[in-house]
């Protein structure tokens, strides 16, 4: 965005203008977020750099619309600088103050302006600052934030101190990174993206594309009249052990449940008992061994050799035999592969030689998961996913999906291209939800869709059927049995809103 912004001036348009632009649009949501103008008053919190700049504007704009407006400075009036200083000089010649911030200009606010941080911000608000941010977080009146709320870091979504608690978000020309990867969009709100002319190469500037109803609807093509179980897709599940019963089973049900025509699971003799009863729709084929090993891949081969799509991992367990399992699976099936759960943790430390394959490939490893197969800690993944997901796709070229709830990032191409999926709740908060979209993902690659797509695509379908299990059972009563059996229900919602 800064190179934009840096292109759009030298092509002709001031940066004063995109100033003007940008004030005016937040102005515009303020007076919609508070619901009217008149006997109403505006608290605009600024800054001394440019996003203050933007707050000068807003203030000014919000007093010709008729409402009551304070302007708050956290910082020295004699640190303000080119475009912001001009802006400055028409917002007091229209008779408006500067007062330096204190907390009770907030009172009796119907709305708050954020123009305290821009994009660039990172690190942790301190002093003055943090002081103003839980200020505006404590008072009652809906916070509008300019660009990205104060506190969140621009470029990776990180926050690291105080951030804002934004009911809106106006963006300037598209979307930014930090408010649409947590925790940063968790302080976002709803974010609106506005045109204030600066224009935009899609193929240079943007680093990170948010799936969309339509894109998924291309994707997730219904099935033809004359379709049947082998052209639906057929899904083969390595997974399971007798100690580990629920993990291939609810894999089986997602896979099911999301499309597939035909499933069979690999798995030990437990599992094929527990597996008849509670989903006999499905295949088994099962070991005399309580644990599967690399020998499954030779007794069960002509199963395997019929698949779709195979997916490995859920509930294998731990062991040598697993481990070589593992690594004879990545370089010997022929198939689209999905892997997931303990199948990844025989590649921590193993690096991208373990997958010298050709064929697709989705890993699907939460926060945790990644940090074992990068050798970093859970926390460094957290602070920055972006990075973390794309660094796994250059280690392990193939597709990444990473968290496996709420916003999802999808990376492929060695990392240049990546995909979050802004749907996901605290219902998917539960065990078991991660082997469902295990399955889901399987489903999709069966039917023929590519792996990058059927990843992000996949991870959409997940994530609006947990909403639609939370629907029924509220966030915290969903079982992932419940997101499995709300797969069919979220894919019917799903073209019935698209042919709306």
């Amino acid at each position: 965005m800064q190179r934009a912004d840096r292109a759009t001036i030298e092509a002709g348009t001031p940066g004063h203008v995109l100033m003007e632009r940008a004030g005016r649009a937040a102005a515009r949501a303020a007076l919609r977020v508070a619901g009217g103008r008149y006997g109403r008053r505006a608290a605009v919190v600024c800054g001394p750099g440019n996003n203050g700049g933007d707050g000068f504007v807003a203030a000014r704009a919000l007093r010709r619309a008729g409402m009551a407006v304070t302007c708050l400075l956290v910082g020295n009036e004699e640190s303000i600088r080119g475009d912001a200083l001009l802006h400055l000089g028409r917002m007091k010649r229209e008779g408006i103050e500067l007062d330096s911030f204190d907390g009770r200009g907030l009172l009796g606010a119907g709305v708050i302006v954020d123009a305290l941080f821009g994009t660039g911000f990172r690190g942790s608000a301190e002093g003055d600052t943090a002081a103003a941010i839980d200020a505006m977080n404590s008072c009652r009146a809906p916070v509008v934030a300019i660009d990205i709320p104060s506190g969140v870091a621009g470029a990776t979504g990180r926050v690291d101190g105080p951030a804002v608690n934004a009911a809106v978000t106006v963006a300037m020309g598209a979307e930014k990174i930090g408010t649409a990867l947590p925790p940063g969009s968790l302080h976002a709100g709803t974010v609106d993206v506005v045109d204030i002319g600066i224009a935009l190469d899609f193929e240079r500037d943007v680093d990170l594309r948010i799936a969309e109803l339509v894109d998924v609807r291309a994707v997730m093509r219904a099935r033809p009249p004359d379709a049947h179980k082998r052209s639906a897709g057929s899904v083969v599940l390595i997974a399971g052990s007798d100690a580990t019963r629920g993990a291939p089973i609810l894999a089986a049900r997602g896979a099911i449940r999301a499309g597939a025509g035909y499933v069979t699971l690999v798995t030990t003799p437990a599992v094929k008992a527990a597996l008849a009863t509670s989903v006999p729709e499905a295949l088994c084929e099962a070991t005399n061994a309580t644990t599967l090993g690399p020998e499954a891949l030779d007794d069960f081969g002509a199963a395997i050799g019929r698949a779709d799509a195979v997916a490995l991992g859920p509930g294998l367990g731990i062991g040598d035999a697993q481990r070589d399992l593992v690594r004879r699976a990545v370089t010997e099936i022929d198939k689209p592969l999905v892997l997931d759960a303990d199948a990844l943790n025989v590649l921590a430390g193993a690096g991208g030689a373990s997958l010298d394959r050709t064929l697709p490939f989705i890993l699907t490893p939460h926060p945790a998961e990644l940090a074992r197969l990068l050798g970093r800690t859970t926390e460094e993944v957290v602070g920055d996913r972006l990075d973390a997901a794309r660094s796994a796709a250059r280690l392990f070229p193939h597709t990444v999906v990473l968290a496996k709830g709420h916003r999802s990032i999808v990376v492929w191409n060695g990392g240049s291209d990546a995909v979050v999926v802004p749907v996901g709740g605290p219902e998917l908060a539960t065990a078991g939800t991660g082997d469902v979209l295990t399955g889901a993902l399987a489903a999709t690659l069966a039917a023929g869709t590519p792996a990058s797509d059927a990843a992000w695509a996949g991870a959409w379908l997940h994530a609006s059927a947990g909403a639609e299990a939370a629907a029924l059972r509220g966030a915290e009563g969903v079982a992932a049995g419940d997101v499995a059996d709300c797969l069919g229900p979220a894919r019917a919602e799903l073209s019935s809103a698209l042919r709306a």
